[in-house]
């Protein structure tokens, strides 16, 4: 559990493997498992029950990475502050704003 917590908050894998002596392989297949788990628990959550879509916030951020920029956009319902998706592009044009509206209809 406390590897699972501190990939969750951005600790490089291999920062764990030094610190702990365990195999990069075994880090890396615990970190596949949470995300798997965490995909079930959120598909699980926004498919019970349908949602009051009348106020969504849709915002866009550029963020830096080692190899360029990238566009990242996303969206919440207002009302509960839920997180409603995210899509990541290289370009902030229609295509990125029509593949968020997609998810949020989703």
């Amino acid at each position: 559990m406390l590897v699972v917590t501190l990939l969750a908050y951005g600790c490089p894998v291999q920062a764990i493997v030094m610190a702990f002596g365990l195999d990069d392989e075994t880090v890396r297949e615990w970190l596949k498992k949470a995300g798997l788990h965490c995909e079930g628990v959120h598909s699980y959550f926004m498919e019970k029950e349908s949602r009051d879509l009348e106020q969504i916030q849709a915002d866009e951020i550029k963020a830096k990475t080692q190899g360029g920029s990238v566009w990242m956009a996303m969206a919440m319902m207002v009302s509960t502050r839920l997180w409603l998706g995210g899509v990541v592009g290289v370009s902030r044009d229609k295509s990125l704003v029509r593949a968020l509206a997609a998810q949020v209809r989703q």
